[in-house]
């Protein structure tokens, strides 16, 4: 079973959807949030889901527009969840601005986690236009954690990185947040890059692999096949592409259908128990 989930405009909690085909989506809960965020973390927005190596699943999120920590809480089953908290990822490094659309790998090959954000860094007194980059730290527990440091850095404004591993490579899909909001830009859409080992460096950056303007990619896999999903933000509506190697991504001719006011999605498999027992307690 694939688990989707997301926030909507009207609604900055964690909200989830299931399916059996990847493609058709069915809210979970009637469509209202399954967790609302507290007083501690305030907002919650890009809600991602993880499951670590001991099946413990782990939200993160992001706590708000502004400041330096994301939001974090964990449940076995998707239900009953423990007391959310924020992690003060980029507390000690100056000038941050923002954290924004945290998620989690893991590494094979060290047993690390990785978690990856976007933060705008400045440490001039006036404030400009936002210049992200990828930011990381790493943790074995979700208890104590690296000092934060730079991910990855194309020499130009990206977000909204997601990592998945596949074969002997881990790839990444994130968006080159150069240009400015409109139908016509040149930029504003989902470039990859790979790396052979989870820390990086990530290179061979491809050219523009989804339609402009989109955001918030991402990428699962179903059957022989990559899927990934991404925001038209502008259109209020969400696009799919596939992929048989995760290089070269063309728009899918099957329709997906997701849940309605959908923002900044991501998808996980679980099992059928889980995914039964979310459908019989929320509906």
């Amino acid at each position: 079973m694939y688990l989707l989930s997301y926030f909507r405009t009207e609604s900055e909690a964690l909200h989830l959807a299931l399916s059996e085909d990847g493609f058709t989506f069915e809210a979970v809960n009637g469509n209202l949030a399954v967790l609302e965020a507290t007083e501690q973390t305030g907002t919650m927005r890009d809600p991602f889901l993880f499951q670590d190596q001991d099946g413990l699943f782990h939200l993160l999120a992001t706590d708000g527009w502004r400041g330096s920590s994301l939001a974090h809480a964990t449940t076995e089953d998707l239900i009953f969840w423990s007391e959310q908290r924020t992690i003060p990822v980029m507390e000690t490094i100056p000038g941050t601005r923002n954290v924004w659309a945290p998620e989690v790998f893991y590494g094979i090959e060290d047993g690390q986690y990785r978690i990856i954000w976007s933060s705008t860094v400045d440490t001039s007194e006036t404030e400009r236009v936002r210049d992200h980059r990828i930011w990381a730290c790493n943790t074995i527990d979700f208890e104590t954690f690296s000092d934060s440091y730079l991910f990855f850095d194309p020499g130009y404004n990206v977000i909204d990185a997601t990592v998945v591993g596949y074969g002997d490579v881990y790839l990444m899909a994130f968006k080159d947040e150069r240009g400015e909001n409109r139908v016509d830009t040149d930029y504003k859409a989902i470039r990859t890059a790979i790396s052979l080992v989870p820390g990086g460096p990530f290179e061979a950056v491809s050219g523009l692999v989804t339609p402009a303007p989109v955001e918030g990619p991402t990428i699962y896999r179903k059957d022989n096949l990559w899927v990934m999903l991404y925001d038209h933000f502008l259109e209020d509506r969400y696009g799919v592409s596939v992929s048989k190697d995760g290089r070269q991504w063309t728009v899918s001719e099957v329709e997906v259908v997701l849940p309605e006011g959908l923002r900044h999605g991501s998808v996980i498999e679980v099992s059928k128990e889980i995914a039964d027992r979310l459908k019989s307690h929320f509906g």
